[in-house]
This record gives structure tokens, sequence and C-alpha cells, in this order.
């Protein structure tokens, strides 16, 4: 045999051996247990059911990859409704975060459980696409409705047990004060704050009728209005409400200029001609849809009102959540 060939011998059982070396790290690597012992997930750390310990981390990969694929929600576009002319709002996304999931899986102690964990994705048009046109409701796939409180009088003095009821309840409003209402009552808008119900806006005075202002009228009211809220609670409101609803064309492109948001509702309890009680709790509830916005003020008849529906509310699947809350895109997060 020449000396080619004797090469050739060698060089082949040195790539035997290599190929031996690396087949035996393999079998060490994969089916070791002291190595998938330190290098592994930990014994009985279970994900959606399943025991995990002693997977490697592209183990746990697959397995967080197929769970990823049969969990979460697409995201929902902003859209507007071309009967009314409104902007209904979106929903973000819910997927699995595949490499925070996996990292978890194997950062957890013995014997525990893991949840995925999930990002948010955002959806192609957003409410912000579309900063003039107004909202009545919100997305019907988020399951929650918000109360639109309008206050320019408060002539029983119901306002006070109205916060303590929605305390109670564990539920939030949004408050639209009229600028005048919130100088006279500083104290009672300091309360609204200090509950963790949110302020917006309902004009400077309920004498105003939006349609019949002009453009520097509007800017007037709701400049002067966002400045005594700022002045006494410390924040400036993001949402406006027109007295009886009215507004025109020229009424949102105002509230747009502010970078404010025009509401109106989708359900009204119309407490403010004292239908009753009875009356009202069979409107609102006949209606009722997760993301409804609910007009009332605060009325003796309108506290007893939301001491009866409200735990309905909460019967059906539905929370009470402030307007930003329910016209956000993300989920409900209290």
């Amino acid at each position: 045999m020449g000396v080619t060939g004797r090469r050739w011998r060698i060089t082949r059982l040195v790539i035997g051996l290599l190929l031996l070396v690396l087949a035996a790290a393999l079998i060490y690597y994969r089916f070791d247990p002291a190595y998938r012992y330190f290098n592994g997930v930990k014994a009985g750390v279970h994900f959606r059911g399943e025991n995990l310990g002693g997977l490697l981390a592209e183990e746990v990969a697959l397995v967080v990859a197929e769970v990823a694929r049969e969990e979460g929600r697409e995201p929902v576009n902003a859209i507007v409704e071309p009967e009314t002319g409104a902007l209904v709002p979106e929903l973000n996304g819910i997927e699995v975060d595949r490499q925070l999931t996996v990292e978890a899986i194997l950062a957890a102690p013995r014997d525990s459980t893991v949840e995925p964990v999930y990002r948010q994705t955002v959806p192609a048009r957003r409410s912000e696409d579309y900063p003039s046109l107004l909202i009545y409701k919100g997305n019907s796939r988020k399951p929650a409705v918000g109360l639109m409180i309008n206050v320019a009088w408060n002539r029983d003095d119901s306002l006070q047990p109205m916060l303590a009821l929605l305390e109670a309840e564990g539920a939030q409003g949004t408050f639209f004060l009229t600028g005048r209402w919130v100088e006279e009552h500083r104290d009672l808008a300091r309360k609204i704050d200090a509950g963790g119900h949110e302020l917006a806006s309902h004009g400077y005075s309920d004498l105003e009728v939006f349609p019949d202002l002009t453009a520097e009228e509007m800017e007037s009211s709701l400049r002067q209005t966002n400045e005594i809220i700022f002045e006494i609670c410390g924040r400036y409101p993001r949402y406006f409400t027109p007295h009886k609803g009215e507004y025109n064309p020229l009424t949102l492109e105002v509230v747009s200029r502010h970078d404010m948001r025009l509401l109106l509702w989708s359900l009204d309890t119309i407490d403010w001609s004292s239908p009753g009680v009875e009356a009202m709790q069979e409107r609102i509830m006949a209606g009722l849809h997760p993301g409804a916005i609910i007009l009332m003020h605060p009325t003796g008849d309108t506290v007893e009102f939301l001491a009866r529906v409200l735990p309905l509310i909460a019967e059906q699947g539905l929370q009470v959540v402030a307007m930003s809350e329910l016209l956000g895109p993300g989920p409900i997060t209290y």
C-alpha cells in the first residue's frame, strides 16, 4: 500500500473517531440525567398542564411554540360606521411572547407552575388615525361598559352617595364636569378625582349649545374648562361631551384641536326627566351590550338605579370602567 493509501486510511479513521465523539457528546447532551439536571428545567415545573422537568431550552421552545399557535387573538382595526359616521375603537391583539415564556420556564423553581408571557400586537388602523370622529360606544369585543356621568348641577346632594356606591361596588365612572360647576364645588371635584374616577369636560356652562357657537366661543369654553379642572384637580380632560348631545362638524374639528375626543352615548337613563327607577332599570338592561356608554346625572333615583343595576351588569361578565379604559386598545387592567 502506498503512502497515499495509508494517509487516506488514517484520515478516515480520524473522521470516524470524531463522528463517534460527536455522537457521544450528543447522546450525553440529550440524555444524560446529570446534564439535564443542571442545564434543563427544574423538576416538577408545569406549563399548561405538562411537566417540563428536565427539558432543555430548545425542547421547551418547541412546547411553547405549540401553545403559541393555539392561544392569543388577532388585533381588531378601528372602523368607521357607515350608517353613523362614528368611530368604533380598535383592540390590540394578544400573542404569546415565546422568548420570555421560555426564559420564565427555565428560571422557574422546582414544583411550580408557569403561565405564558403575553404581549400586545397593534392593529393597522387605530383611533388616532381619525382624530375628529365622535365615539358613542366601545368595541363590542371588550367585556366592559362605561358610565358617562354629566355634572352641571347637584340638586339633591346625591353626588356623594353616588361616589360611595361606586366605591363599594368597585366601579369606575367618568364624570363630565362643567367648568362653572367645578368652580363652585371645588371640594366635590377633588373628591371625584380622589376616588379614582376620570374627569372629563362638559363645557363651561350647561347653557351653551355648541352648534350655535362660533369656533372662538367653542375654543374658549373648552380651554377655560380644561384650565379650571387642571388648576383644581391637576389633570387635563381627554374627553368632551356637548349638552344634549348637540354638535356639528365645526364642534368635532375644534374639539380635536384640543387633542380631545367628542363622546356621546349608546344608552340613556333619561334620569333628568324622573322616569322612575324601575323604568330606568328596564331601559338600560334591555339594551345593555359590551362597550355600552351609559348616560346619567347625579340624582337620587340614579343612585338607587346604580345600586340595582351594577350587580346585574357584573352578572353578565361586564366590568364598569372609565372611558379611557373602555375606549383604549388594551385589555381591561382592573
